[in-house]
């Protein structure tokens, strides 16, 4: 059947492994897709939970739902609450960055303690004098037919705050050097503004629980939970809309065919698979 993927295999012949590598390769090829892990035991879901933390998977995407949370290898918290109260930490260290940023342009139009005052502002930031000056740069490369050591290190607008800030440099060894080094402070700068985009509806919403449930319903991109906690929680996921694309089911074996019917329906009607792995 498409998008249905059995995995049998007896005690230690790496069918965990192979899960966290399925979740994995979701992850990254399909940045809008969302994925449920399901296990019958607390133990086998933080087994998995923890080999998944260990990949290239940004840690704000990641919910471990249910008590069993607190038993996670980890000095980080995974639940709800520990998620939120990251983000809002998180989105305190990025606008102190953005201020920096500001700074480092030695621009007078620009009074860094406002633009870094909220999501919002620093959305305006961005738009207004960050990407008119990489736009401006990139321009100026097209157009300099002089491709010297120092050509790009004297034209790009952030040299001081990817210095100080991102511990990058400019060697002026090559040409081809400091261009990847320019790339990748895009790259970074980027990554900085598109993070804060993520947070913004943080500044909206101002109790616990509403946040919670943003970050449940919108935010978190692999969302853990055993069979047991998804049968409690699925009228409240299904009034918040809840919607995931992908299910990953360890211990399928151990599940009675009821308990592996109930994360399937976490979601409305209105909402279709694309992948179910079930693993046992």
């Amino acid at each position: 059947n498409p998008g249905l993927t059995m995995i049998v295999g007896p005690p230690g012949t790496g069918k965990t492994d192979v899960a966290v590598q399925i979740v994995s390769n979701l992850y990254h090829n399909f940045p809008n897709q969302r994925t449920i892990l399901v296990t019958h035991s607390n133990q086998a879901l933080n087994d998995l939970f923890e080999k998944i933390m260990d990949r290239d998977i940004d840690e704000r995407h990641l919910i471990r739902l249910g008590s069993g949370s607190k038993r996670l290898d980890t000095s980080k918290d995974f639940s709800k609450w520990g998620r939120v109260n990251m983000t809002l930490q998180r989105r305190i260290e990025l606008l102190g960055k953005v201020k920096k940023l500001a700074s480092s342009l030695n621009d007078d139009r620009i009074q860094a303690d406002d633009v870094a005052y909220t999501c919002e502002t620093s959305a305006y930031f961005e738009l207004h004098h960050v990407t008119s000056r990489i736009e401006k740069f990139e321009l100026d490369l097209k157009t300099n037919n002089v491709s010297t050591k120092d050509v790009v290190a004297d034209t790009f607008p952030f040299v001081s705050y990817l210095k100080d800030e991102e511990n990058l440099s400019f060697g002026r060894v090559t040409y081809e050097q400091d261009l990847a080094v320019a790339r990748e402070g895009i790259r970074r700068l980027q990554a900085l503004f598109e993070e804060l985009r993520d947070y913004r509806a943080f500044e909206l919403l101002r109790s616990g629980r509403q946040r919670s449930d943003y970050m449940l319903a919108k935010q978190a991109r692999i969302i853990a939970m055993t069979c047991t906690h998804a049968a409690l929680v699925r009228r409240h996921l299904i009034d918040l809309d809840f919607k995931f694309d992908n299910i990953v089911m360890e211990e399928a074996a151990q599940m009675l065919e009821i308990e592996t019917f109930v994360p399937m329906l976490l979601q409305s009607e209105a909402n279709r698979l694309k992948r179910v792995v079930l693993i046992g």
